[in-house]
């Protein structure tokens, strides 16, 4: 039997829709934190993320139904609001314990080298005490250091660390392989690197977050592109190695 329906009834059903429907689109973006300073690897430009570390991000976001802001913000800034809930996400960003206590870690998307940058030939760094390091601001360089009574000396960008060690001020900076050819270019010194930690990179999403979903939904376009990343070895991670 088919029953007669109000043209009030559907009146107030429409405007429930489009009620909801405003209501969605009026919703603010998810603001993604980007490690700034690192603008060949990672960088936002009109919006949209760019650089040597961008396409397995743009593989990951383009995988998830949502609105996203990318904003660059110094590492330190940038942790501040993952445990504060002022960022939904930050990236590219490594696992560490004191991070998973407010934060989720996405899962291995793409891996990358850190070294030590040196200006003479030392002997291996555990046999040596009092070396100086410098690198960036909570960056995970703390566990890497070597050596007996080791100073760490935090600075607020990678520039200024490796100015740092080549005016004799340091004698190690901890940072990416990728970056050394970038800050040491037109450098008419002899300067050496050796292998600190092969490293996982990822992204990290707030505990904060009020997500419906969305981090699990982040965690399977991860999973994905890191298969597709995978499956074009070639050209996507000849970048992050040595050749």
């Amino acid at each position: 039997m088919d029953w007669p329906t109000s043209p009030k009834l559907l009146l107030l059903v429409w405007l429930s829709q489009l009620s909801l429907s405003v209501l969605a689109d009026s919703r603010p973006p998810h603001v993604i934190g980007v490690f700034e300073g690192i603008d060949r690897e990672i960088a936002v430009e009109n919006g949209e993320l760019v650089g040597r570390f961008a396409p397995y991000y743009q593989c990951v976001f383009s995988r998830v139904e949502s609105d996203f802001q990318f904003v660059e913000m110094p590492l330190a800034q940038m942790l501040y609001r993952l445990e504060k809930g002022g960022i939904f996400a930050g990236l590219p960003m490594v696992q560490t314990a004191e991070r998973d206590e407010y934060a989720d870690f996405g899962g291995l998307l793409f891996q990358t080298e850190y070294v030590y940058l040196l200006l003479h030939d030392l002997p291996p760094l555990d046999s040596l005490s009092g070396l100086r390091f410098a690198f960036v601001r909570q960056f995970v360089g703390d566990k890497l250091l070597r050596g007996a009574d080791p100073v760490v000396i935090p600075v607020s960008d990678w520039s200024q660390a490796v100015e740092m060690l080549k005016r004799g001020r340091v004698d190690v900076v901890v940072l990416p392989w990728v970056l050394i050819d970038f800050y040491m270019k037109g450098f008419d010194q002899p300067y050496y690197d050796r292998t600190a930690a092969w490293v996982d990179l990822s992204m990290y999403i707030s505990h904060r977050a009020e997500d419906g979903g969305l981090t699990e939904n982040l965690r399977k376009a991860i999973r994905k592109c890191r298969f597709i990343a995978e499956q074009n070895q070639g050209s996507w991670e000849c970048v992050f190695r040595r050749t």
